[in-house]
Formats: structure tokens, C-alpha cells, sequence
């Protein structure tokens, strides 16, 4: 009975093991295919964003540096943000055209809801352009540092050789003493040699 519990129990487990595995395997692919679905759509409505804030009157160059710094769910945001102030400010410019100039009242309306939109705009600007500043400086003070750091390491291992050397030049100076000192006596001996031999020829 135990060895049939076992087979049962064996067979009931390589039955379902492989029709787990694809499962999982296929919801694993459903979420990378949902991410990069997620990450192109998020590329291609900041590319229509783009589009629309140059023609809305907004600097290139500013949105490249400013908007490029953030995620790209905050670049969108930022750039929603800028597009709905563009056609707030749009709207109120429209608005303001078609009102008579006897409407003082809805004028000045007008106009201080064009002033909002107007700082709205001069603020979300400031801030974009104050966290891409933030982000240069951080970028610049972590290349200074890594230099520095370069330059430590460096004067470090030059110390390091320099007392090397030094250590070096110290053992070495009895070895230079004592190979000194035997060619002293080598030129000694060649010298008393040839004394000798002088000598010998005076001799005869």
C-alpha cells in the first residue's frame, strides 16, 4: 500500500510540475512584454510632448537639459504640467481678444488669471531649470572628487616608492662600500704586480 501511495503521489507531482512551469513561464513573459509596452508608450507620449511644447513656445535646448534629467514618468509630468499651463495661457490670450474693451472687469479677471498662468509657467521653469543646475553640480563635485581621489592614490604610491628608494639606497650603501673596496685592493695588487715587476727587470 506504501509503494502504491508512492507512485501515486510521484506521478501526481511529475503531472503538475510541468504544467506549472509554462505557467509560470508565461506569466513571467506577460509582465516583460507589460513593461516594455509601459516603456514605449511612456517614449512615445514624451515625444508628442516634445512636439507640442515647441510648438507651444517653449526653448529646446531647455526642455533637452531640464526635462532629460528626471525619470521618464516625471518628464511627463513636467511636461503635462508645462502644456496645460501653454493652453491655460492660450485660452485666457484668446478670451482676452474677443472681450470688448468696456468689460473692465472680466478684463482684469482676465488678466490676472494670464498673470497666474504666467508665473505658473516662470515657476515650474525655475524649478526645472534649479534641479538640472543641482544635477550638474552633483555630477561635476563627483568628477572634482574621483580626480582628488585619483590624485591621492597617486601621491600616495609616490610617497611609497620614494621610501622604497630611499630604503633601498640605504641597504645598498655597505654593498657599494665593500664592491669599492675589493677594486681598491684589485688595483693594489695590479699596481704592487707591477712594482714587483719593474723591480726584476731593473734587477737584471
Amino acid at each position: 500500500m506504501r509503494c502504491c501511495r508512492r507512485l501515486a503521489a510521484a506521478s501526481v507531482t511529475a503531472a503538475t510540475s510541468p504544467s506549472a512551469s509554462p505557467s509560470a513561464s508565461v506569466e513571467k513573459q506577460i509582465l516583460d512584454a507589460s513593461a516594455e509596452s509601459v516603456e514605449m508608450s511612456g517614449a512615445v507620449a514624451m515625444r508628442s510632448l516634445y512636439r507640442r511644447l515647441l510648438k507651444a513656445g517653449e526653448e529646446g535646448c531647455m526642455m533637452q537639459r531640464c526635462l532629460t534629467v528626471n525619470s521618464l514618468s516625471d518628464s511627463v509630468t513636467y511636461g503635462l504640467r508645462l502644456l496645460r499651463l501653454h493652453r491655460g495661457l492660450a485660452v485666457v490670450d484668446a478670451m482676452a481678444q474677443q472681450t470688448p474693451w468696456w468689460r473692465v472687469g472680466r478684463r482684469a479677471h482676465q488678466g490676472l488669471t494670464r498673470r497666474y498662468y504666467a508665473w505658473s509657467l516662470l515657476l515650474l521653469r525655475l524649478q526645472l531649470r534649479s534641479r538640472n543646475a543641482v544635477a550638474d553640480v552633483l555630477v561635476y563635485s563627483l568628477f572634482i572628487t574621483v580626480c582628488f581621489l585619483l590624485y591621492e592614490i597617486y601621491r600616495a604610491c609616490r610617497v611609497g616608492v620614494n621610501r622604497a628608494e630611499e630604503r633601498y639606497r640605504t641597504l645598498a650603501i655597505p654593498i657599494i662600500q665593500t664592491l669599492e673596496a675589493l677594486e681598491a685592493a684589485q688595483a693594489r695588487k695590479r699596481a704592487l704586480r707591477k712594482e714587483m715587476e719593474n723591480d726584476i727587470v731593473r734587477g737584471r
